[in-house]
């Protein structure tokens, strides 16, 4: 009964240092496009300001799950979620015929991984406390 409980930990702690890490990942894909575009040289349409903002948010709250994951996450998920709908509402009238690339933007899915891996945790975890409690 005991190794069964340390294996989901073992499990659950791999899976949160693996969301930590492909965050940091993340991070390290999307900080020169804040760069790249805070330079004075680049001007930056409303939606992609918009878009920014979004993961800015999407960015402190991956941060913050580090100490308080499941708010944080939540959080994370809003963003991320807005960041979809920015996409696909409004970048219809910027780029119209392109609903399919905003909706299906291989860069705002891969973010959703760390988010993904936080709330399979956050499943596992809450699957052990309820058969601890039985």
């Amino acid at each position: 009964m005991e190794t069964e409980r340390e294996g989901k930990n073992a499990a659950i702690t791999v899976i949160r240092w693996s969301a930590r890490v492909l965050w940091v990942i993340s991070m390290g894909v999307l900080l020169p496009f804040f760069l790249g575009e805070g330079t004075p040289g680049n001007s930056m349409g409303p939606l992609a300001a918009i878009s920014f903002g979004l993961l800015g948010i999407y960015a402190v709250a991956m941060c913050l799950a580090l100490k308080w994951e499941r708010a944080a996450v939540l959080v994370g998920v809003a963003a991320l979620l807005a960041a979809h709908v920015n996409g696909l509402f409004l970048g219809l009238f910027e780029y119209p015929g392109h609903a399919f690339v905003n909706v299906v933007n291989p860069i705002l899915l891969a973010f959703w991984v760390p988010v993904l891996l936080y709330l399979l945790c956050w499943r596992l975890e809450g699957r052990g406390r309820r058969k601890a409690v039985l």
